[in-house]
């Protein structure tokens, strides 16, 4: 991965907005798109919030990093909680927003905005991937 920077963020939902500040800042000086940059931010916020709300991360430690692989941009995020590998999870049932539960949305979010997902566990740690294509400018 080139261009690439990494952020250490605490099991707490406070950190959200230090993780949004950081990625439009690295999506701004990297010349990302708006559309993927914000992409990037809403998975980000829902991969990492899962994280900290269902996977009992043991050193309450998570790992972002952010970079270039030729053309498309990805995002690592690494943890010590609970494996969990979302590629594998059943699809959720379709529901109305008057019928569904709160929660649920997030992998659906994630699955459906990022162009590839990939998870491994390694040495006791989940490290989701999460790769995103260049996109053509909007047009005017």
């Amino acid at each position: 991965m080139t261009a690439s920077a990494s952020l250490q963020l605490r099991s707490d939902l406070a950190e959200l907005t230090r993780l949004a500040v950081w990625i439009g800042t690295w999506a701004e000086q990297h010349g990302v798109a708006d559309e993927t940059a914000q992409q990037l931010d809403l998975c980000a916020a829902e991969a990492v919030t899962n994280i900290m709300t269902h996977g009992a991360a043991a050193a309450g430690e998570i790992a972002v990093r952010i970079g270039h692989d030729g053309d498309d941009v990805v995002l690592e995020i690494e943890d010590d909680g609970i494996a969990f590998d979302p590629t594998q999870a059943p699809p959720p049932a379709p529901v109305t927003l008057a019928s569904d539960a709160v929660g649920g949305w997030g992998i659906r979010i994630v699955m459906k905005l990022s162009d590839e997902v990939r998870y491994r566990r390694s040495d006791g740690r989940n490290r989701l991937t999460l790769v995103f294509h260049p996109r053509p400018p909007a047009a005017a």
